[in-house]
């Protein structure tokens, strides 16, 4: 048993409080996966209403631990209380979504191809396929986002929705957060009749446990949201595994904007004032925070905007000392570069608080230094003062994003831009900012590597998919099929047979 505890520690003021946590050695991580990793086959087996009405229930639980929830996250990220409460009102639709969804049965992906002795160029047997769990999933809470991406986030949903068991890596930013999380799960897990070893949840602070988790062999895929650094590390780790496992790690990305010079002169200053805002918005501690914003014309009205906007923005705090460390040495590195143009917010050096910090500069010099391309989380974004014929070469050796955002003037159209950004991120935006990630069937966050490490999503419903493996089933009488594929049809999802969807 473990003797290591730590405590939270608020980003407002550094200091620590509240309880202590225990910090699990690698003979408790191990004993809980081997508990989750039991339940597997029984938690695959739940019919698809009981799994769906487990998923509402969380989402209940998480809706009567509100207050409390936006409380002790508050104290533990210096985040918002109204972002907070949108990011938990998010993880509740998630959950929503996957519980509707998993009741239709579509994500089962039920397809039958009857035999037939005349199919060419020889007989078809009975065939029958359908996507079943992978397996036990470890995910791996991130720190900027408590609730989306953390214990019950996305990554979570999308497991139990699919029947994986789930070990959970809390973040030691924010261990209140995670354990009144976790004890909604758990309590929706006790009211629903299902054992508690289901979803389980490891604490602590050391990169160990990270290792302990990644190379278990009772784990069969991860799910992480956090710096690439350790997202490369993951991948790894999987690959050196006697038995190697998918990584679905979304890396952070620098999720560049394209102003064009007719856009800049119709409304260079409203570009302005609404990407600072992208920019800090949560601290600038999103993924899709503007990193990069390449403007096709010299606009004074966008950069007095985004001045203007400085002068109400004071300091912002980061979720823990290491970030902010990181942030400050960043900006006082890229301040001293020869030709750059710094604007900096105000700040109070108490607890984790950093200055917003714009840079300024021109194509040139951006070339000439390729720190200007590397992201940098917070409250900061690089503007290089370009021209539209700059684009085409700057796209073909931009590295892969998980959004690219285009601003045009009215009358244009830039067909051939728009195909080219579509190479290197996973969702464009036209006239807009990428903060702000709608939980929908047509989304997609993720895209090409570094950004991701594999081109699937982690937000919507489709996230669903990275957690599930196809299986065939040839000339198997029902006793022996999975029910979404028995010819009684028992749960009466729609299927597709010989081509054509219905419930037969």
């Amino acid at each position: 048993m473990s003797l290591q505890h730590f405590q939270a520690v608020n980003p407002a003021d550094g200091l620590a409080f509240g309880v202590t946590y225990p910090e699990q050695d690698r003979a408790e991580v191990e004993a809980t996966i081997a508990r989750t990793f039991a339940t597997k086959g029984a938690f695959a087996a739940l019919t698809l209403s009981a799994r769906a009405k487990f998923l509402d229930a969380i989402g209940a639980e998480l809706e009567s631990s509100r207050t409390s929830l936006v409380e002790i996250a508050h104290l533990e990220t210096g985040l918002p209380e109204a972002r907070i409460n949108g990011e938990i009102s998010r993880t509740i639709i998630q959950l929503q979504l996957f519980a509707a969804m998993v009741r239709t049965g579509t994500h089962l992906g039920a397809t039958i191809d009857l035999a037939d002795p005349d199919y060419k160029p020889v007989a078809r047997p009975d065939m029958r396929k359908v996507n079943l769990p992978i397996g036990v999933v470890a995910v791996f809470g991130a720190s900027n986002f408590p609730f989306a991406y953390s214990v019950i986030g996305g990554d979570s949903a999308a497991a139990l929705a699919a029947g994986c068991p789930v070990v959970v890596k809390a973040h030691p930013s924010h261990p209140g957060t995670s354990q009144l999380t976790y004890q909604a799960v758990q309590s929706a897990l006790s009211k629903e009749g299902l054992s508690s070893d289901i979803f389980t949840m490891v604490e602590g602070r050391s990169p160990e446990i990270t290792h302990w988790i990644a190379l278990d062999e009772k784990v069969s895929a991860i799910g992480f949201t956090g710096s690439a650094l350790v997202g490369k590390l993951l991948v790894d780790l999987s690959h050196s595994r006697k038995t190697p496992i998918p990584v679905f790690a979304e890396m952070g990305s620098l999720n560049p904007i394209f102003v064009t010079a007719a856009a800049l002169a119709e409304r260079g200053g409203e570009i302005g004032g609404a990407l600072f805002d992208s920019v800090t918005l949560g601290s600038g501690q999103f993924c899709t925070k503007p990193g990069l914003i390449f403007l096709g014309a010299e606009s004074e009205d966008f950069l007095a905007a985004m001045r203007e906007k400085m002068k109400s923005v004071g300091d912002q705090p980061l979720l823990n000392k290491g970030i902010a460390e990181r942030y400050n040495n960043s900006i006082s590195d890229l301040s001293k570069i020869a030709g750059v143009e710094s604007i900096v917010g105000s700040v109070n050096e108490v607890g984790f608080r950093v200055p917003a910090t714009l840079f300024v500069l021109d194509y040139a010099t951006y070339k000439a230094h390729p720190e200007f391309s590397h992201e940098h989380f917070g409250p900061t974004t690089v503007i290089v003062k370009c021209v539209e014929s700059d684009f085409a070469e700057i796209v073909e050796h931009s590295e892969g994003n998980l959004t690219a955002t285009l601003h045009l003037g009215a009358n244009e159209k830039e067909a051939a831009l728009v195909n080219a950004l579509s190479n290197i991120a996973g969702r464009l935006i036209l006239n807009g900012a990428p903060t702000g990630v709608s939980v929908t069937a047509a989304q997609n966050h993720g895209g090409p590597w570094p950004s991701s490490s594999t081109h699937t999503t982690s937000v919507g419903t489709d996230a669903i998919y990275r957690f599930m493996r196809p299986v065939s089933y040839q000339g198997f009488p029902d006793e022996l099929l999975p029910p979404a594929l028995a010819r009684t049809n028992p749960e009466g999802i729609a299927r597709r047979t010989n081509g054509v969807l219905g419930l037969e």
